[in-house]
């Protein structure tokens, strides 16, 4: 085989599940967008949906994707309909769309009208994040043309901490409360949703009804917790969902010129490697980039790398914790799982 290999480890996901459904005892929903943070969505929404209460991706096409796997769980979308298309999928699969804003109800409302279907929605509330989400002065407004037009039927209110920091996680849940209960007067049954990985870790005054976790699944943490958050997340212990690997594709006695692209340090160089991995399979092209560093003579090729010494044939490891390759790259474990297995071959460990 020449593609790098994914190891996936299910069990791991399963059990870092079952951990985060009973630290609150609230519903729990898993989300699997970007093929479950690059471990193979349809494989971890099987292993997950007898622990689950539902699930959630970015778009409706993942939403398809699952459809069969999540065994009759309900799928949120994240990303709101853009197109009379849109809103067709996602009513035709049963999924459940987001609604930030009027302009969007009303897309939805028209299409379901004209074409007399019926279509399940959450409306999402912008707490401060300001991505998605109705602010807390249009929101009444909102509310009452949904009410209006019950072919769009409103089953939940949601929003998103957009950073770590206790006191803007408090000013947020603040907020989300008092649009909470606006959306009430016009549906009292919402199921609301405010914490994701980070809310859970904050106690069970952030869960509503139910909680949305994403990275946490996976075996890791956000960036930057403090206080109870840090000694709760650090108390999970979670286990890592992924083990990427790559072969040793060729092994050579060094003769002369450079190690791969460019200009490198080959004094007392005497053999080198090839493993058979790049930066076309997700691993950054930087010369200080996590992978093999004691070991790598030159930035990855775009699928090899060049290494000191090893062996003809043999399995390394090359991304057994995203925190350390974020580290040394200057970004996120979430951008780092979700690239490692662009090219790779899936594996899957059930146990």
């Amino acid at each position: 085989m020449q593609k790098v290999r994914a190891e996936i480890h299910l069990g791991s996901i399963r059990r870092n599940a079952e951990k985060f459904s009973a630290l609150t005892g609230k519903r729990l929903c898993a989300v699997v967008k970007a093929n479950a943070y690059g471990h193979g969505a349809e494989e971890v929404v099987a292993a997950l949906s007898g622990r689950v209460d539902c699930f959630a991706v970015a778009l409706w096409e993942e939403g398809l994707a699952i459809r069969a796997a999540a065994q009759g769980k309900d799928v949120l979308v994240f990303t709101p309909p853009l197109c009379e298309e849109d809103v067709y999928e996602i009513g035709a699969a049963g999924l459940i769309a987001s609604v930030p804003d009027l302009y969007t109800a009303k897309l939805c409302v028209e299409f379901c009208r004209k074409f007399q279907l019926s279509l399940r929605v959450h409306i999402k509330v912008n707490t401060g994040m300001n991505r998605y989400g109705c602010d807390v002065f249009s929101l009444g407004k909102l509310c009452k043309y949904l009410q209006a037009n019950p072919c769009v039927r409103v089953e939940g209110l949601y929003s998103h901490l957009y950073t770590c920091a206790q006191e803007t996680s408090f000013s947020q849940r603040e907020r989300f409360v008092r649009m909470l209960a606006v959306c009430k007067r016009y549906f009292p049954s919402l199921t609301a949703h405010l914490g994701a990985t980070y809310g859970a870790l904050l106690g069970k005054e952030y869960a509503f009804d139910m909680l949305r976790v994403g990275i946490g699944l996976y075996g890791y943490l956000p960036d930057g917790l403090q206080g109870r958050a840090k000694s709760v997340g650090k108390a999970l212990c979670l286990e890592k969902g992924m083990t990427v690997y790559a072969a040793t594709a060729a092994v050579r006695k060094y003769s002369y010129g450079g190690a791969g692209y460019g200009v490198a340090d080959t004094e007392g160089l005497k053999r080198v490697s090839v493993r058979r991995f790049g930066y076309a399979d997700g691993f950054l092209r930087r010369k200080e980039n996590g992978i093999a560093a004691k070991k790598r003579i030159q930035p990855l090729c775009m699928d090899a790398c060049i290494c000191k010494g090893g062996r003809r044939g043999v399995w390394t490891p090359v991304m057994m914790d995203a925190d350390e390759i974020a580290k040394a790259t200057g970004t996120i474990s979430y951008e780092v799982l979700c690239a490692a297995t662009r090219r790779a071959e899936f594996v899957y460990d059930y146990e």
